[in-house]
């Protein structure tokens, strides 16, 4: 997905988050926004994907602040809130495959830039894809010998362990992929340890960037070699659509709930819509 004009607000209030939760001195504050906008003007067109635009222009903002994960206290904040909701919402789904992606595709509803409390009550709602299907992934699994689950935000790990259980006794190979270091809330290793899920997931692997979405050009070559030789990809999330819908990959099944106006419009859903599609090849 390309960037629309739209987007430009959202990076930039993006880069004036980060700047203030990486530091409370006012002045190294201002440094690093002004290094973040330096870095949106040069780099934001409509020919850009906004996700690489947010992952070069943070870049930025950490190292000016000298803070490495600004987002930290986010993303404890929302593990926390996480872990009581699942177990009041899991009775809901079931344990189908229908089930078990509606639950994880609830846990896209936590953001950074959403009220928890706002959260919460959008979580006791019903989970009604607007694209469905379901039906196709679970036909696609009986010929799928390696999995590659992209993980996005930090607090979406509770809400993702059983479908990753129930897929791991259905394939061969499941490999839970998280980003090798800290960007907004997204999920990392360090994010697992902290909050003892590491062990549940038995497979772990990194994008080895800090890229919302995946930049494959910057990636491992670990990782190239997992993306590879992948038979499925489950990508959850608004980055992973940004990227992956330039790449035109039919092996990847978006799973994710489109928050914002410029990612409903490109997939052509309401804003606000659950979807569970593959991308179109």
């Amino acid at each position: 997905m390309r960037a629309v004009t739209e987007c430009y607000g959202c990076l930039e209030r993006l880069i004036v988050t980060t700047a203030k939760l990486a530091t409370e001195d006012p002045t190294l504050r201002e440094k690093a926004i002004a290094a973040g906008r330096a870095i949106l003007d040069a780099e934001f067109s409509p020919a850009k994907i906004p996700a690489r635009v947010a992952a070069v222009a943070q870049r930025a903002v950490r190292q000016v602040a000298g803070n490495p994960d600004p987002f930290r206290k986010v993303k404890q904040g929302e593990l926390a809130f996480a872990a009581v909701a699942v177990e009041e919402l899991k009775p809901r789904f079931g344990d189908d495959w229908t089930g078990l992606l509606s639950l994880a595709a609830l846990g896209n509803t936590v953001d950074f830039f959403r009220d928890l409390e706002v959260v919460a009550r959008e979580m006791e709602q019903p989970v009604d894809f607007i694209i469905n299907q379901i039906p196709a992934f679970v036909d696609r699994l009986a010929s799928t010998r390696c999995l590659l689950f992209l993980t996005d935000n930090a607090a979406e790990c509770y809400f993702d362990l059983p479908l990753y259980r129930k897929l791991c006794r259905t394939v061969e190979e499941v490999v839970y992929v998280v980003k090798a270091r800290p960007v907004q809330n997204d999920l990392t290793l360090a994010d697992l340890e902290e909050c003892g899920l590491k062990e549940s997931f038995t497979r772990l692997e990194s994008t080895g960037t800090d890229s919302p979405g995946l930049d494959l050009e910057s990636a491992s070559p670990e990782f190239k070699s997992l993306y590879a030789r992948a038979d499925l990809v489950l990508a959850k999330g608004m980055g992973y659509y940004e990227t992956f819908s330039e790449m035109k990959d039919g092996r990847v099944f978006h799973l994710l709930r489109a928050k914002c106006r410029p990612v409903a419009a490109a997939i052509g859903v309401p804003q606000g819509s659950f979807v569970a599609a593959f991308s179109r090849s």
